[in-house]
């Protein structure tokens, strides 16, 4: 069995949010009965060739007008052939936009299902983590004998609380990132208010000192920017979508499973399919996921729901430990500003400049 690791991020901001667009769509459609391979049939082909626009167009809930979604949807409930449907809803997908990776991805894995590649493996073919996870709740839901609809609405709320997350993680960095680009650009802009008031520091550069200097300023100024971007790096990799292993429990469930069973299957499908976002340690017995179906058998509370509650709150303590993260950040970066940003603005703005006004 190999071992999960956490998500890092792979598929994107972009990719996430395509992901969590192509799930909620295919939900919406199967809610409208039209069967489940259909179903990616008419998403790939309502994209066309610039899928990620128009998926987002249609999945925002922020936008006033009507969802062609529903409206598809709409459609198939009402008996207008999914061809039709689908061709209606290419239709209002309007304006210009151009493809992108995740996009193509899906693309690539609706071509698979249409050469008769099961949709579960076939979405498991695609690089991005997102995929993998939609493919995990797939297969549960198709061997557990859960209704499809549900379980895709939940991964696709899952992976939508992901992009919004990383909206999130974006705002709280930007104070961070700003303090960084400023204090960098320090040293050229001492040289060039030396410049301006008359000591031009370039012939002090061009001495012997003046090169040991140059050498010495560029060294350290490149190291704190390396050293400040690896700190932003390494909060940015730590995506995953929180308790998505109760979700794709409660998706084993949903046929009338018992524990054991349902949390064997989903053990099973992670195994296959390689979701870094679901780690294998979130299995063991200490973790949430134990404990929670240890506190249903102990109390006889419903299991189901229980798992979508416990889930709910692991991604509100995410969010939370997100921006005690961010908070933390914008001292971290004081660090390396401190240690070799400064130094470099020091050696390299002011010390020639000094130079130049004793000299002249």
């Amino acid at each position: 069995m190999r071992d999960g690791v956490r998500g890092r991020g792979e598929g994107g901001v972009t990719g996430a949010s395509t992901a969590a667009a192509v799930t909620l769509r295919c939900a919406s459609l199967l809610r409208g009965g039209v069967t489940a391979n259909r179903s990616v049939e008419l998403v790939a082909a309502e994209a066309g060739s610039s899928p990620e626009l128009a998926w987002e167009a249609r999945a925002s809930p922020r936008l006033p007008r009507a969802s062609p979604r529903r409206s598809s949807a709409a459609r198939a409930s009402a008996g207008v052939p999914p061809d039709a449907a689908g061709t209606r809803a290419r239709a209002n997908v309007g304006g210009p936009s151009a493809p992108g990776a995740a996009g193509t991805e899906f693309e690539g894995a609706a071509a698979r299902i249409a050469a008769g590649t099961p949709v579960a493996e076939a979405l498991a073919e695609c690089a991005a983590p997102e995929w993998r996870v939609l493919a995990i709740a797939w297969r549960l839901a198709e061997q557990s004998g859960a209704p499809l609809a549900p379980a895709l609405q939940r991964i696709g709320a899952a992976l939508r609380a992901l992009e919004q997350l990383r909206e999130r993680r974006a705002v709280l960095l930007s104070g961070p990132r700003a303090t960084v680009r400023l204090v960098s650009a320090l040293p050229p802009l001492a040289l060039l208010l030396g410049a301006l008031l008359g000591f031009d520091p370039v012939p002090v550069l061009l001495s012997p000192l003046g090169v040991a200097l140059l050498g010495a300023g560029v060294l350290l100024l490149t190291a704190g920017i390396a050293w400040c971007r690896a700190l932003l790096r390494n909060l940015e990799r730590q995506d995953c979508v929180a308790g998505l292993e109760l979700e794709l429990a409660w998706i084993a469930l949903g046929g009338g499973a018992p524990p054991g069973s349902a949390l064997l299957r989903t053990v099973d499908a992670v195994d296959a399919f390689g979701a870094e976002w679901v780690p294998f340690s979130a299995f063991e017995r200490s973790q949430l996921l134990a404990t929670t179906i240890a506190a249903s058998t102990g109390t006889g509370a419903p299991l189901r729901p229980l798992l979508l509650e416990e889930a709910a709150a692991a991604r509100t303590r995410a969010q939370a430990e997100l921006e005690q993260e961010a908070e933390r950040m914008g001292v971290r970066v004081l660090v390396p500003l401190g240690v070799c940003v400064l130094p470099a603005f020091i050696v390299l703005g002011v010390v020639p400049v000094l130079i130049a006004m004793l000299g002249g």
